[in-house]
């Protein structure tokens, strides 16, 4: 809840839902309909614990650099703490869990068409490795326990909408008040127990396809 997805969802939901905010970091200025409890992810007590009475866990945590080193981070955060987010939200009984993936898991696609969920996925490196095992253990949960998991690429979260750019170029930018709008849909949407969905915004060029994302989660 203190990094950057979090921080703008804060901002931009405000009091639409009652928060339970987690961080190995604080998080300042709690509102009303906010609770912060400090969680390291590579906790599976410590997790499930505070996933208990939740609806649904907005799981965002983990190293997000493509550059990032195997044994340092992403083992314990984007392989063990991904598989934590997922038994935790088993063992507390939430609805369901949204599941922070990223455009990494298909980045070698990038050169092509624009291409929808389904295709195979193609990391470039041993982060985008990582999601494509967040997104497996999304359909393991969705089927043999039932979990509503729903894991969504992500595109490039820091993107600022109103900074110049070349409207021709490719863009796989998700703007603030995107990115609140689609994880919202994410948690709204019903009768859904898996899915895989393009957290992008509407560009004249984009190799992501928006065209299921927004007819599964009426998102725009």
């Amino acid at each position: 809840a203190a990094g950057n997805v979090g921080t703008n969802l804060r901002r931009h939901w405000q009091d639409r839902y009652e928060l339970i905010l987690s961080d190995i970091r604080p998080v300042h200025d709690i509102a009303a309909h906010e609770t912060f409890i400090h969680v390291d992810i590579t906790d599976l007590e410590e997790l499930a614990k505070a996933c208990e009475g939740v609806d649904a866990l907005v799981h965002l945590a983990a190293d997000p650099s493509p550059a990032a080193l195997f044994d340092k981070t992403l083992l314990p955060l984007n392989v063990i703490g991904a598989y934590n987010g997922f038994e935790a939200a088993r063992i507390a009984g939430c609805g369901r869990i949204i599941f922070a993936s990223s455009v990494n898991a298909i980045l070698g696609h990038q050169d092509g068409p624009p291409v929808d969920w389904d295709v195979p996925v193609r990391p470039q490196n041993v982060y985008g490795a990582t999601k494509c095992w967040g997104e497996a253990l999304g359909r393991v949960y969705s089927e043999q326990h039932g979990l509503c998991c729903i894991c969504v690429r992500l595109g490039a979260v820091a993107y600022e909408p109103d900074k110049p750019c070349d409207p021709d170029e490719n863009n796989i930018g998700i703007s603030p008040r995107d990115q609140a709008q689609f994880l919202g849909r994410c948690i709204e949407v019903q009768d859904l127990n898996f899915a895989i969905v393009h957290g992008v915004s509407r560009h004249r060029h984009c190799w992501m396809s928006l065209d299921s994302t927004c007819k599964v989660l009426d998102y725009e």
